[in-house]
């Protein structure tokens, strides 16, 4: 007798832990109602799953032009995906690269304030080949390059001197620069500014910064 009280008792606990309760009458949902109701609870698991597997990272790469923001993808990706070289206004237009199961990645043409007024920032940005060619005087950002070459330890005049066999007569870079197109080009100065400007950028004084942090 006691036995059959306790199977009655669990098979009762066992249909009430079964029933599904309405939220909004609070009674329970039997028959077909139950079997949507559940069915719809699984969806809704589904769905949510789903939306979790599907979602993405979307991250932009932006920066100065000719810093290596396409090579940097290219590179993620080890395949060559994104058009690159080393000068600016290669890449045209913004491009999306899917990289991996939840990350896309925005390749996009450099980006320059439409006005810098920080000339000295010009002038790096000129040299490290960021700002367009018709922008700057090859001979004059040239000049300023040596200049600053000449102060850096690293490089100093002797470097100079060893690569052109010309020697920085009073530290004038632009003298320079007109002595080394007459010695090697034929007067054409234009052609000796393109010449050290080119060396700097492929590192042929060893890759070295023009500027360091604040500290």
């Amino acid at each position: 007798m006691i036995g059959r009280r306790v199977a009655d008792v669990q098979d009762r606990s066992s249909s009430q832990e079964a029933e599904e309760i309405d939220s909004l009458t609070n009674r329970p949902i039997k028959g077909a109602a139950a079997n949507r109701s559940r069915r719809a609870i699984q969806e809704t698991k589904r769905n949510e799953m789903n939306n979790k597997k599907g979602t993405r990272v979307r991250a932009g790469i932006i920066g100065y032009p000719n810093v290596g923001k396409s090579s940097l993808i290219n590179r993620l990706l080890k395949r060559k995906i994104c058009a690159a070289a080393p000068r600016p206004g290669v890449t045209r237009e913004m491009k999306w690269v899917k990289l991996g199961d939840g990350l896309d990645l925005l390749d996009s043409p450099g980006m320059l304030p439409m006005r810098i007024d920080d000339q000295a920032a010009a002038i790096k940005l000129a040299i490290c080949d960021d700002i367009g060619e018709k922008a700057y005087d090859f001979i004059d950002v040239a000049g300023i390059l040596v200049q600053m070459l000449a102060r850096i330890p690293e490089v100093g005049s002797r470097a100079l001197y060893n690569r052109y066999k010309i020697q920085l007569e009073g530290g004038c870079g632009k003298k320079f620069v007109k002595t080394l197109g007459l010695d090697l080009f034929g007067g054409d100065s234009h052609q000796a500014a393109f010449r050290i400007l080119s060396d700097f950028r492929k590192g042929k004084f060893g890759y070295i910064s023009l500027e360091r942090p604040p500290l």
